[in-house]
């Protein structure tokens, strides 16, 4: 028997902070679920992705943003519009501000304090890296002299790689401030990315992983062909880069390395797939993509609105 509306509690929570910051690490621990790509880039979310957690009685819907940055490119600006839209365009019910604790406050946390304070919604804070931060009271303590704004705000303090504590943290402040509502997707979804997204976003991560220096920022992942058959998911894929100096390092000698990130990625694909994957990628030169706001369109990178 279904839960019948008038018993639901249901909101959207939207994560936002600095790059890196650990907004994606901290999505993965509450949903129990690598979601949300994570590498040590910087920037690595270019696209608000949702993610649902479900509990009886109770649906909350996560919004990871892209890290609040000014950039020298045309995407910096479409992901900092992105992230500050989800803030302020009335859709969001509980912003959590993830601060990190490693990291000295400067004009980039200012900027990003000012848009959370200036949003008009409940705020959850939280003090992400303690275990990074010799001093993590200290530094809560320097963020409360510096943005007073938070001062009553509920406030945590986790490390979102010892994914349990944080989960049960975060849940225990957050769950409260669902109020009665609908539940917006089925309990069994985990996101409303469909698996082209998805697959887009494993490849980028293998590809970070695997090269350097501007290499990852320069990298741009489009889904050509995604066919399902019943036990067979077969993946055609585009990697854009700006220079002919990064296509021959993504390919590396005599192909080697391509042929791991495919290996990895078609690996990745078949677990979340639940099926056995056939992924094939092709290393294409765009130059300037960064910069071309009808290619960021065409990737869905940049969205009307």
């Amino acid at each position: 028997m279904n839960t019948q509306a008038s018993e639901l509690r249901s909101a959207f929570f939207a994560l936002v902070g600095r790059p890196n910051s650990g907004k994606s690490t901290l999505l993965n621990a509450i949903l129990e679920e690598e979601l949300s790509i994570v590498t040590s880039v910087p920037q690595t979310t270019r696209r608000n992705l949702r993610g649902v957690y479900n509990a009886p009685g109770l649906q909350i819907v996560f919004v990871d943003t892209p890290g609040l940055h000014r950039g020298a490119h045309a995407l910096n600006d479409v992901m900092y519009a992105q992230a500050a839209r989800s803030i302020a365009d009335g859709s969001i019910d509980v912003v959590c501000y993830v601060v990190d604790l490693s990291r000295a406050f400067g004009e980039e946390e200012d900027a990003v304090a000012g848009l959370v304070a200036g949003a008009g919604t409940q705020v959850i804070i939280v003090f992400n890296k303690a275990d990074a931060c010799p001093t993590p009271e200290a530094r809560r303590a320097e963020f409360a002299a510096r943005y007073p704004a938070f001062s009553d705000r509920p406030a945590i303090t986790v490390s979102a790689l010892d994914a349990s504590a944080a989960r049960a943290a975060f849940l225990s402040v957050a769950e409260p401030l669902a109020g009665p509502g609908p539940r917006y997707f089925p309990q069994e979804d985990l996101t409303d990315a469909d698996m082209r997204f998805l697959a887009a976003e494993l490849i980028r991560k293998r590809i970070i992983e695997a090269t350097r220096e501007e290499v990852p920022h320069a990298v741009c992942v489009e889904i050509i062909s995604y066919k399902e058959q019943e036990d067979l998911h077969r993946i055609d894929a585009a990697i854009h880069v700006e220079t002919t100096g990064q296509k021959g390092i993504v390919i590396g000698k005599q192909g080697s390395l391509i042929r791991r990130i495919q290996n990895q990625a078609q690996r990745d694909i078949a677990r979340l797939a639940g099926a056995r994957a056939r992924l094939k990628c092709h290393v294409r030169v765009t130059p300037k993509w960064r910069d071309n706001r009808r290619f960021l369109r065409e990737m869905g990178i940049e969205r009307p609105g």
